[in-house]
């Protein structure tokens, strides 16, 4: 590269050409930027000041000299600074124009906006190619109007210089624009036989803001030929973006970025979405790829997508009614599990009906465990690993990993319905209007504007006291939000205290069957919810699906260690741990559960290792440090002898151990728990693991190398 630092008015008035690649982002910056630039221009003009105002970077690609035709270089990086640049010139312009300062406005245009001589596309001395064409050249060329960011960034700099001139024309416009074009600086840089990309890389690297789809958009573009990217554009990439615009056009960047997030993790490999593009290029680059194969790829994913967001209708209706259920709870980590699966019926692997089943499941798994109380969190991780279990029969693969992550049977689900203070959890109106959905009544009601109706009121007044009794309140506190006590209804704030018998007549009217079954008792209390509720749970059990019975995984109390139930026991611990550490402290390595009573994770330290044990006959957990070789016997002597800051580094107490008759030693933390074989012990032991490990890479493991380094220099 050859830097330079130029200002604007050299960089414009020049015989070239600056072309933004159909790659580069649309024109992004807002009212905060504008204001930034508009407030820096007025500071630079006072008489104290000295200097120009430095705007930051340009980074040029030099096209092909052709004939006749000015210098054309490619922007790679600065196309937001330099488009609001000329943007604000173009403001000035037609403010001198409006206010009868023709010259002023003649100069900007002839000689900082277009070449007058050239046509076509040689007429702009700045040219956006595809995004943000029609609207720049409208905007200069008065021919037309122009739209989006760039039309209101336009707006705000005629605004500040219109009322810069109605407090002192005209040499204060004239000021500004000479202020413009002299004072306004870039480090320009020219790539040679650099590579592009590369460099791009590189500046992004430095803090320029790039999002994972800007990135994955010029890497893709990269391996196209310069003069194959336009049709490359038009013909495969925008058609691609535009399945993820907002309403007004505008491509949603997150969005875009989360489906190659989720595009790349259907293949089974967690990522975390700082890692996309990085992810994204191994991949690709590593194998090497036709970017319109590439693109194709992409485009029958993102049809995918469509479908499984609910934006488009599946081909077989059993598949778009199970994706609409699945869609009405927070289920965005199952889209990679759904990728895969949408791309295993493309290729015939399993059909609509067993990918409806599949969908089902995911619902039923999601509503189920929210209901009776689970941790949704680490479901992007658990969901992930799921495709890597699939090794053929993949939705009965799915089914076997949902019962090993805790998948609650229908009695264990039914009692927690009928207790659940839906209300204040969430997804009330969701279940409440799938339940009335799934009644099939022939001219079902809409539910759009339905309220979620207490049908004993928030707010007991004395007549419903009294129908409820001596223990009103309790009552009152302890059943208010279950789900046998809500329904829908249009009108419940006509409805609001009103005692049962009034609400019951406006019950009997309602065109939404939940709501008007009640009217079919007479009363309303305690009772009469609680078997409301036990009714709905016996509808929610068919609908959101699960296993049938309880998966009895008996310990078998026998002396051996290796008995079948205790196998069983200690593979679902560690399954349990590990989803635990994934969500909670995803910095630790992750591992797979297997039936053994210890775990070893990596150190990344010579001679030391780092194990898990779980001693069910001793009912005890532990963290063990292992000395495994002689090299370093010697720092597991000098820690035994001197424990107490490595004590204060976890925050416990460590004990140590030699092997009898061999330099080879542990020291370890022990977590005493009463009995391991209860399940319901395992989550505090789970958040000890997580504590005490975090604190042993974070602190044990850097002092531990800082000690045998210093062993093995002798000092």
């Amino acid at each position: 590269m050859k830097p330079s630092i130029q200002t604007l008015g050299q960089i414009l008035y020049s015989p070239s050409q600056y072309v933004i690649p159909v790659f580069q982002r649309n024109y992004r910056w807002e009212r905060p930027q504008w204001e930034k630039l508009w407030d820096s221009l007025m500071e630079i003009q006072n008489p104290d000041k000295r200097g120009n105002h430095f705007m930051g970077f340009l980074v040029f690609v030099p096209g092909l000299a052709q004939p006749g035709q000015h210098t054309r270089f490619h922007l790679i990086d600065g196309q937001q600074r330099l488009s609001t640049s000329s943007i604000l010139l173009a403001a000035i312009r037609n403010v001198a124009r409006e206010t009868g300062l023709a010259e002023l406005a003649d100069e900007i245009h002839q000689y900082y906006l277009v070449h007058p001589l050239k046509k076509g596309e040689q007429h702009y001395r700045l040219l956006p190619k595809e995004r943000d064409h029609d609207s720049y050249v409208a905007l200069v060329s008065g021919a037309g109007e122009p739209s989006g960011r760039t039309a209101d960034a336009l707006a705000f700099f005629e605004e500040q210089a219109a009322a810069l001139w109605s407090r002192d024309p005209p040499q204060q416009l004239r000021q500004v624009f000479d202020t413009v074009c002299q004072r306004l600086e870039f480090m320009c840089a020219t790539l040679e036989a650099e590579n592009a990309y590369n460099i791009f890389k590189s500046l992004n690297s430095t803090g320029i803001p790039l999002g994972s789809s800007d990135l994955i958009r010029n890497f893709v573009f990269m391996h196209v030929p310069p003069d194959d990217q336009d049709e490359f554009d038009s013909g495969h990439w925008m058609p691609l973006e535009n399945r993820f615009a907002r309403e007004d056009g505008t491509l949603d960047e997150e969005l875009f970025s989360k489906f190659f997030r989720d595009y790349l993790m259907s293949s089974g490999a967690y990522l975390s979405p700082k890692d996309t593009f990085i992810k994204f290029e191994g991949r690709f680059e590593a194998t090497g790829f036709a970017p319109a194969a590439l693109a194709a790829a992409l485009g029958s994913s993102s049809q995918h997508y469509d479908v499984i967001s609910g934006k488009l209708p599946d081909a077989d209706d059993r598949v778009t009614a199970a994706l609409a259920g699945l869609n009405l709870l927070e289920s965005s980590t199952t889209y990679p599990v759904l990728l895969a699966l949408f791309e295993k019926r493309a290729l015939g692997v399993i059909d609509s009906e067993q990918l409806a089943r599949a969908v089902e499941m995911l619902r039923g798994f999601i509503l189920r465990r929210f209901i009776c109380g689970e941790s949704s969190r680490g479901y992007g991780q658990l969901f992930v690993r799921a495709l890597s279990k699939d090794k053929g029969e993949s939705v009965k693969a799915l089914e076997a990993y949902l019962l090993e992550r805790g998948w609650p049977d229908d009695q264990k689900f039914k009692e927690a319905f009928v207790d659940f203070p839906l209300y204040e959890r969430g997804y009330t109106h969701e279940i409440l209007a799938t339940l009335e959905r799934a009644r099939g009544h022939k001219e079902p009601a809409d539910l759009r504007d339905a309220q979620v109706e207490h049908v004993m009121p928030q707010t007991l007044n004395e007549l419903w006291r009294k129908a409820l009794g001596s223990d009103a309140e309790n009552i009152h506190a302890k059943v208010l939000h279950r789900p046998g006590n809500l329904t829908l209804s249009g009108y419940n704030q006509e409805l609001w205290n009103h005692p049962f018998d009034i609400k019951r007549a406006r019950y009997d009217e309602s065109n939404i069957v939940l709501t008007r079954e009640l009217a079919s008792h007479t009363h309303w209390t305690a009772l009469e919810i609680e078997e409301r509720g036990r009714s709905l749970a016996e509808e929610a059990v068919k609908i959101w699906i699960g296993p049938k019975e309880t998966i009895v995984r008996q310990v078998q109390e026998q002396e051996g260690d290796e008995s079948p139930g205790r196998q069983e026991l200690r593979r679902r611990f560690w399954t349990g741990l590990n989803d635990y550490l994934v969500a909670e402290y995803p910095e630790l390595p992750d591992f797979d559960g297997r039936p053994s009573w210890t775990i070893r994770l990596p150190s990344g330290l010579r001679h030391i290792g780092f194990e898990l044990r779980l001693g069910l006959r001793h009912s005890s957990a532990g963290i063990d440090v292992w000395f495994w070789r002689e090299a370093s016997f010697p720092l597991w002597e000098k820690i035994r002898y001197a424990p107490h800051p490595w004590n204060d580094l976890v925050k416990f107490d460590w004990s140590f151990e030699q092997v009898e008759g061999r330099t080879r030693a542990r020291m370890y933390l022990d977590k005493p728990v009463e009995d391991l074989r209860n399940e319901s012990s395992w989550p505090d032991v789970f958040q000890w693991f997580g504590e005490k490990l975090s604190l042993v890479y974070g602190q044990v493991a850097p002092k531990l190398r800082e000690e045998m380094d210093q062993i093995q220099s002798g000092e």
